[in-house]
């Protein structure tokens, strides 16, 4: 059992690691395109579904769609503050921002 989530962990390094290789080497476009490739997405349904079945997996997706708000108001602030102020300051604020953002849409989908 280790070892499946050993390999599931190596499989997200991986995709972690090209993007950020492709990002140091200047082809951000690239790295970009790889960072929002449904392929991390689409090995995580496929592992939910083999582990938890269609309900998890549905369930998964609906909390992509209820997270999506957050990650675009934390992506947009990052984008605005980088420039502005120092990294760990301009990303400690659009996560924090990202933190609230999934808040609130948990909040809001709780009371439907």
């Amino acid at each position: 059992m280790g070892l499946k989530y050993f390999l599931y962990f190596l499989l997200g390094g991986c995709i972690v690691s090209l993007v950020s290789y492709f990002g140091a080497t200047k082809r951000t476009l690239l790295s970009s395109f790889i960072a929002t490739l449904p392929c991390l997405s689409l090995v995580t349904f496929i592992l939910i579904y083999k582990e938890g079945g269609m309900h998890a997996s549905v369930s998964y997706g609906k909390g992509l769609v209820l997270f999506t708000p957050a990650w675009l108001c934390y992506v947009g602030l990052a984008i605005f503050l980088l420039p502005r102020w120092e990294m760990w300051k301009a990303l400690s604020v659009s996560v924090i921002a990202y933190l609230l953002v999934a808040l609130v849409a948990k909040r809001l989908s709780e009371s439907f």
